[in-house]
């Protein structure tokens, strides 16, 4: 003991937490609401895929011209493999349905993409 006083050892041990992910993002669906803070036009996509994502620029066409040079506005959008899977399968099925009940045009065989 030094003046009077005792030192007193502290010995702190490190606790394991837990963190469940699941939990922390998991969300009842009539929860959600979504808030859309852009909105734009879109009449053509160019998709490109790589071993980590997928890319889609969404571009409008056919743009403009500044500069001598053409501009054309687009957003680039990045997901996973599996949600552009998603969105693949949820958009064949909303034209097909649209196709059947002659609410769209449909794709002619010399305006497919190359």
């Amino acid at each position: 003991m030094a003046n009077g006083k005792r030192r007193v050892k502290a010995v702190v041990q490190a606790e394991k937490v837990k963190i469940d992910l699941n939990e922390i993002y998991r969300s009842d669906p009539k929860d959600l609401t979504p808030d859309i803070t852009v909105t734009r036009y879109s009449n053509l996509a160019y998709v490109q895929a790589s071993p980590r994502d997928v890319c889609v620029d969404f571009l409008e066409m056919p743009g403009f011209k500044k500069d001598g040079k053409s501009v054309v506005n687009g957003t680039r959008i990045y997901m996973s493999h599996v949600a552009a899977q998603k969105l693949g399968e949820v958009l064949q099925d909303v034209l097909r349905k649209a196709i059947r009940g002659g609410g769209i045009e449909k794709l002619t065989e010399g305006r497919r993409a190359q």
